[in-house]
């Protein structure tokens, strides 16, 4: 073998490592861990604050890699051919092919690649200087292809990708939970700070039937029999009906002016926030923290009294529930020994749904609580021992007042065996 052919056997080498780098740039860029080298960068960490910088420009990473790629393999792929056809004639052709395609595949690209998506975040924390240089040097030619994408994304009418849903992120979520990244109490509490705006205070409310509230003119021992009953540290306070909401009184300011014998409310009212059954929990968060207030009086359009909801709802959907010593804690799905379960008909409908694994109905009009979904099933207010089935249930009425039922009990259908042909 002479002297020429040894320099093109180490230049192919070479290109074939460089098509390896060009296909492991590629796939560590768009696979590398852009949160935590934003961390890092944050931590004054030049590299990694490099690497987010050069990123932002991913498009122009791309061009440079397609670019690269290309020109290291069509070089590569003809220098092979002119060496086979030295030595093996009209058969050199279809030699190279076949060698170079499977070198390539190897060592261009399957190999690279699967090591860089492996090592992404050292990866290009150990290029980002490297690709840069290479950037620079096919500026002409970036230039020259990204006007001729600018102007196929006009003959096109192409539009930008949209940006990042909260689908989306709920679903980062959960990979990073199945990950081990995060534990699953961390996981429910981002996903319910991402669906935190999604939430109305009619969700949340504590419903009129349930509001315990004080007539203005009760005498003051009446109104701390109310407070004793009920342990809440407020309550709202009404003139002539439940709907004419005029004050807010706190347990506190009460006992504290009934002790200097004062004999009347009046003075120690806080007046009432008022807020539409529509507004967005995060709005209502800062309603209150400005009107340095913990609860707000929720009324329908037509100016009615639909309920009430305090500041602990509103952590309470982020958190989940909190309960305090007076709290009595309220257990809405109870497993029964025989299988059954009864459940609470002040369960959000959503909560049924996923314990029983059945697919919430795509309707605007869904009631949010089981109660409403189950008179909604019915039409007209049932009795104790009515029931029905839905799906794989059978859900029997067990417990009613005369306003709303309070609960049900659920057995699991088992499925009909399938008939055997004969």
């Amino acid at each position: 073998m002479d002297g020429d052919s040894i320099i093109m056997i180490i230049v192919m080498i070479i290109l074939t490592g460089m098509s390896g780098y060009f296909s492991a740039t590629e796939t560590a860029f768009s696979t590398f861990n852009r949160i935590r080298l934003k961390n890092m960068a944050s931590n004054g960490d030049k590299r990694a604050e490099n690497v987010i910088n050069l990123s932002e420009n991913y498009d122009k990473i791309i061009t440079t890699v397609l670019i690269g790629n290309n020109i290291v393999n069509i070089t590569l792929s003809t220098i092979s051919t002119v060496l086979f056809m030295k030595y093996f004639a009209d058969m050199g052709a279809t030699l190279s092919t076949v060698i170079i395609t499977i070198i390539v595949l190897i060592f261009g690209e399957i190999s690279p690649k699967m090591i860089a998506s492996e090592n992404a975040d050292s990866f290009v924390l150990s290029t980002c200087n490297i690709l840069k240089f290479i950037i620079f040097l096919f500026t002409p030619l970036n230039f020259i292809f990204s006007s001729w994408k600018s102007l196929i994304r006009k003959v096109f009418k192409m539009q930008d990708a949209a940006s990042i849903t909260e689908e989306e992120l709920i679903t980062f979520v959960d990979e990073a939970e199945e990950d081990g990244g995060i534990n699953s109490n961390e996981g429910d509490l981002i996903r319910s700070a991402i669906e935190f705006n999604d939430v109305n205070a009619s969700e949340i409310l504590t419903p009129r039937v349930d509001v315990v509230a004080i007539k203005k003119g009760m005498s003051m021992g009446d109104i701390a029999h109310v407070f004793l009953d009920s342990g809440y540290s407020r309550l709202p306070v009404y003139d002539n009906d439940i709907d004419d909401i005029i004050g807010i009184l706190h347990e506190k300011e009460f006992f504290y002016a009934n002790q200097n014998m004062i004999d009347s409310i009046d003075s120690i009212i806080q007046k009432p926030v008022f807020v539409s059954e529509h507004i967005k929990i995060s709005n209502l968060l800062q309603v209150l923290k400005s009107s340095k207030c913990h609860m707000a009086v929720v009324v329908d359009e037509f100016g009615g009294f639909m309920g009430i909801v305090t500041m602990e709802d509103i952590i309470e959907e982020l958190i989940g529930d909190v309960w305090d010593e007076h709290d009595e804690v309220i257990e809405e799905f109870k497993t029964q020994d025989d299988g059954t379960c009864i459940v609470s008909c002040s369960a959000d409908i959503d909560d049924f749904f996923d314990r029983y694994e059945i697919k919430t109905p795509d309707d605007e009009d869904m009631p949010q609580t089981v109660n409403g979904w189950i008179l909604m099933h019915f039409g007209n207010f049932p009795e104790v021992g009515d029931c029905f089935d839905f799906e794989n249930l059978h859900i029997e009425i067990t417990k009613i007042d005369s306003r709303r039922i309070e609960e049900i009990k659920v057995t699991k259908l088992e499925p009909e065996p399938a008939e055997v042909e004969r």
